[in-house]
């Protein structure tokens, strides 16, 4: 009787630990449902560092082109002194067609002053985690703060 219990306790942990391995490797390889918030510095790198082209006016000499961040940054500048704000309003879509290719749970702010414009969605109240990544940015002399922020919900 001795050795027959002996055997079956050498059975019984030799089977609870490859319950506990296989329960380990369950853990770490399953992949989570929820999804990852998009990381803001690689967003931030993608939506600032892209080009657009902005028409503001009737004329050509009303048209320019440069970075995300540049055109936010000066359309901050002339919102907070209340300078063309056809160029403001024309940079705000321009820069809405760039953070919706961004796949979206984007928001792009620049703030220079007084004015603050945002582009892209809100992040909900209810968001899992919001991470943002700030960029001080010169434009016509003063330094404007471009944010992107990006959650997971």
């Amino acid at each position: 009787m001795a050795v027959t219990r002996a055997i079956s306790t050498v059975v019984d942990v030799s089977l609870a630990i490859l319950l506990v391995s296989a329960a380990a490797v369950a853990l770490v390889t399953i992949p989570s449902s929820e999804p990852e918030p998009p990381d803001p510095d690689a967003t931030a790198r993608t939506v600032l560092a892209s080009t657009v082209t902005v028409d503001y006016g009737q004329t050509a000499s009303e048209t320019t082109s440069g970075r995300v961040s540049t055109l936010l940054a000066h359309a901050a500048v002339a919102a907070e002194r209340d300078t063309t704000p056809g160029f403001v309003a024309a940079v705000e879509r321009a820069v809405d067609g760039v953070v919706r290719d961004a796949g979206g749970r984007v928001e792009v702010v620049a703030t220079a002053g007084a004015a603050t414009l945002r582009v892209g969605t809100r992040p909900p109240p209810d968001a899992a985690a919001v991470t943002a990544t700030t960029y001080d940015v010169d434009a016509n002399g003063t330094t404007a703060s471009v944010t992107v922020r990006t959650w997971s919900p």
